[in-house]
């Protein structure tokens, strides 16, 4: 049985980092993570700019 995931990342541009890069680096960690136990990324979420302290519900 394959255990489905959605990956969500965050990159800050307070901080100068290229959002492509980090996207594609944290997803890279993640798929290695999930899918050596079997699991399998069916959604992809990544927030540019978006501080966590905003509420999920006022999140684009």
């Amino acid at each position: 049985m394959t255990i489905r995931f959605g990956f969500d990342g965050q990159v800050s541009i307070e901080g100068n980092q290229d959002p492509e890069a980090s996207r594609a680096w944290q997803l890279h960690r993640a798929r290695a993570l999930i899918e050596s136990r079997g699991g399998e990324i069916v959604a992809e979420f990544f927030d540019v700019d978006k501080s966590r302290s905003i509420p999920w519900q006022l999140r684009p």
